[in-house]
């Protein structure tokens, strides 16, 4: 697929290829609430003196769609982009394509469903 001059909301995804970004990692295990999640990640970078840059979960934000819920800029000059998800929870249409077409630059969007596997992540 090219991506090379379409917004992610414009993006026909192939089912099956969203089907398979979906089906992250882990689905057994990680929070019951995505809110939860959030909430840890926010405490551990503020813990390690990081930047979590988020929107806010309550409204909708005028973000681009399917951004990532954090941009996290970290230590030694890395930047983390990470989407939370719970136990059960799948990625949309527009964040598979935003995911793929990152992933298609170079960058890795993280899908995480626990403070484990944010942990892991650094």
């Amino acid at each position: 697929m090219n991506f090379s001059n379409r917004s992610p909301s414009f993006v026909r995804l192939n089912p099956h290829l969203f089907e398979a970004w979906s089906a992250e990692a882990g689905t057994r295990d990680g929070v019951s609430r995505e809110s939860d999640l959030h909430d840890a990640v926010f405490d551990e970078c503020r813990r390690r003196g990081w930047i979590p840059l988020h929107g806010s979960m309550a409204a909708r934000t005028h973000r681009t769609e399917g951004e990532p819920d954090f941009v996290i800029l970290a230590d030694r000059g890395r930047a983390l982009l990470v989407e939370c998800k719970s136990r059960t929870g799948k990625l949309s249409p527009a964040q598979a394509a935003l995911k793929h077409h990152a992933e298609s630059l170079g960058h890795t969007v993280h899908v995480i469903r626990s403070l484990e596997e944010f942990l892991n992540l650094s």
